[in-house]
């Protein structure tokens, strides 16, 4: 009977947060074209203090990471087959083009991947490419694998946002940040585009940690909600600061919990290398034009 009531409520809960949508824009004391300058500017600094001018010289990178999705709620709320993976990422700069090999777990040796907004697959025992999109909305490997693409390269994407304003300053943790917003469309919620803020360090000139929506989240138990990833262990790569570890939880909670310990997943970096294999490699896909950054 108490599993019954458990599964009663959650099929309550998720019926009545279905409708609701996440809005996290704020009001800004200062007119919107002195908001937007400001804005720009603090995102100017990030791009060159953390080296972006590198990565596009670069163009292609790839990195081993690791992601953990602890407990019952990640077990539930989990992108990948298993609630800890093991991956080889590739991606090229200011696209959505990239793939991942798994590297452990239940698709071992499956390689996923991206080329111009098309999902592909290739099957461990399989010689062959598959196109296996379905012109739907993402699936979850397609939402994973292109998630992760944009929050690494987060800065220099929301640099080029046409809706950006400057919400000031706080202090955390005895650390001053400046507050940058971005969207697309219009500054309040809507169902098409993502909302960001940036809270940039004074120090550093560097995002310690951004909180976000996802409007294409197709997981029943997390679309409704926001949520906030921290930067953490930036390295030195070349010129280029690569956070090597991002733990993410759900709405604020990066700034209201004490410890970031308790992540609802965390994404963590252990090797990063620049090229290591040509850019046509992901571009499998026949007669398809590149769309770059274009959504």
């Amino acid at each position: 009977m108490k599993n019954i009531r458990w599964s009663l409520y959650l099929v309550l809960l998720l019926v009545a947060s279905s409708c609701k949508t996440a809005d996290i824009s704020q009001f800004s004391d200062l007119p919107d074209v002195e908001s937007q300058r400001i804005a720009e500017t603090k995102l100017k600094e990030v791009i060159e203090a953390q080296g972006f001018n590198v990565l596009q010289k670069k163009n292609v990178y790839q990195f081993k990471a690791t992601d953990h999705w602890p407990g019952w709620m990640g077990g539930l709320a989990k992108i990948w087959p298993d609630k800890a993976t093991n991956f080889l990422f590739k991606h090229n700069f200011n696209t959505f083009d990239g793939s991942a090999l798994f590297l452990d777990g239940k698709k071992e040796g499956d390689l996923i991947g991206v080329q111009s907004w098309m999902y592909y697959e290739k099957g461990k025992d399989k010689a062959n490419i598959e196109n296996a999109d379905t012109g739907e909305k993402f699936n979850k490997l397609e939402f994973g694998l292109v998630v992760f693409h944009y929050f690494l390269e987060l800065p220099y994407r929301l640099y080029h946002a046409p809706i950006k304003r400057f919400y000031g300053q706080r202090e955390w943790k005895g650390q001053t940040y400046d507050l940058v917003f971005a969207t697309w469309g219009t500054e309040t919620a809507n169902p098409d585009f993502d909302q960001y803020i940036l809270w940039i360090n004074t120090n550093t000139q560097l995002v310690d940690y951004c909180i976000y929506t996802l409007r294409e989240n197709n997981s029943a138990f997390t679309r409704h909600k926001y949520g906030s990833i921290a930067y953490q262990n930036y390295r030195n790569i070349e010129g280029f600061l690569v956070p090597y570890n991002m733990p993410i939880l759900l709405d604020d909670g990066v700034v209201k919990k004490k410890s970031l310990d308790k992540y609802f997943h965390q994404f963590t970096i252990q090797e990063f290398t620049f090229g290591g294999f040509e850019e046509q490699e992901l571009y499998p896909l026949p007669d398809i034009p590149k769309m770059i950054d274009s959504k």
